[in-house]
């Protein structure tokens, strides 16, 4: 004996309702996707591919020197937020390594802190720099400074035929503990393939 499979049935109404719910589901479905592109994005500056999400921000830069510029989002409403700008000038251009650091360096008064290595990811050598000291913060050439005591800058150049580019951060010692890592992520991101 063949058993009859019964089917429910439904309703004009039913199934409006039914229709009502699986648009929900794909409207739900389709913010979240979009949620989750915007959430993380990438910029590329000379041969370099940064991947970025929050906490970081991208801004319109303030000036046609800078390639990019962002803003490191501390949840921690007591740490001031720090800004991270791209710097890149061109094809063999923007000066050497030294002279970099020792600009970056000399935008401290009297002797900072300073730590200098180079790293190897994934086969570029990437200069790091972090100085501590009092920070003379104003326009890079020349014009009235404010010191600015108990700062930190992170700087990387990364070496490039297309053009090195150069990053820095800059900002108050705790903001900057804390945005670290992220900084040295940012960094890793463009060479990552």
């Amino acid at each position: 004996m063949r058993l009859r499979r019964s089917w429910p049935t439904y309703s004009f109404l039913d199934m409006k309702k039914i229709t009502s719910f699986v648009a929900v589901l794909i409207t739900a479905g389709s913010f979240h996707a979009s949620a989750l592109a915007e959430e993380a994005d990438s910029v590329k500056v000379s041969e370099f591919t940064y991947e970025y999400a929050k906490p970081w921000i991208r801004q319109q830069p303030r000036s046609s020197m800078r390639a990019a510029q962002f803003l490191y989002d501390h949840e921690d409403e007591a740490l001031k937020d720090v800004e991270l700008v791209l710097f890149y000038f061109g094809k063999g251009q923007g000066g050497n390594k030294q002279a970099n650091i020792d600009r970056w360096v000399g935008q401290f008064d009297g002797t900072p802190t300073v730590e200098q290595k180079d790293e190897e990811m994934e086969g570029k050598t990437i200069t790091l720099l972090e100085a501590k000291g009092t920070y003379m913060d104003g326009p890079p050439f020349g014009g009235n400074k404010t010191p600015r005591p108990d700062y930190t800058m992170l700087a990387a150049i990364m070496p490039s035929p297309e053009g090195d580019v150069f990053l820095k951060m800059t900002g108050p010692n705790d903001s900057m503990a804390a945005a670290k890592e992220a900084f040295l992520a940012f960094v890793k991101s463009g060479v990552t393939k």
